[in-house]
């Protein structure tokens, strides 16, 4: 049988993990694994945004109900017109308003009543106006992409920590690299949708040379 470091490998291909190696990967991989589906999540709302911009945009039928204030002097009142993106915390908002008889649109981001952000600075922030409801919503799902990226690089980090303080003796650059992989699909809007299967530890001669 292969070994590495004295461990047995499941298989012979260079990027399969020890036993040692995948307890290492699923502690640092049950740290983030909330997150990370999480992210996933999003990142599905962020693709459909930048594949049908223009549905989100002009909405059929009937739009969403209800006023948006932003704290401003005086206070900025908005009608929502489409719910773009459902966060943890808060729901990202396309929402317009006629000043002057010129229309104007923006996103807007809603924060939960009782969240410490909200009971600081409202429950409302504009991210983006403008007169072309489009091109904002192409516009804030390209910046999300950036975000989502970010989103992935700070779960990599929490995991580095985890395999660095309780594996260091278990080769854990080989650890992170797989997980590192795992974040950025999660992240990806080009990864191929038929290769993202829902999040699972691997296992000994199974998961790890297979897309999670």
């Amino acid at each position: 049988m292969l070994t590495r470091n004295g461990e047995p490998l499941e298989h012979s291909e260079p990027k399969e993990l020890t036993r040692g190696e995948i307890d290492s990967f699923n502690e640092a991989y049950g740290v983030i694994r909330e997150e990370l589906e999480s992210l996933q999540r999003v990142k599905e709302g962020v693709r459909e945004l930048a594949k049908n911009a223009t549905s989100f945009a002009i909405p059929q039928g009937a739009t969403a109900d209800g006023i948006l204030e932003i704290p401003n002097e005086p206070v900025d009142r908005w009608q929502i017109r489409s719910a773009l993106l459902k966060l943890k915390n808060s729901e990202i908002l396309l929402c317009d308003r006629t000043v002057g008889g010129q229309r104007e649109f923006s996103v807007i981001q809603r924060f939960q009543a009782g969240s410490p952000y909200a009971q600081a600075n409202g429950n409302a922030e504009v991210l983006l106006a403008g007169r072309d409801p489009v091109f904002l919503v192409q516009a804030y799902a390209e910046g999300a992409q950036h975000t989502l990226g970010a989103m992935a690089n700070n779960l990599v980090a929490k995991a580095h920590r985890t395999v660095w303080e309780r594996f260091a003796n278990t080769s854990p650059v080989r650890v992170i690299r797989v997980i590192s992989e795992k974040c950025a699909q999660a992240a990806s809007l080009n990864h191929d949708a038929e290769q993202e299967q829902s999040i699972s530890q691997p296992q000994p001669r199974r998961a790890i040379g297979q897309h999670a």
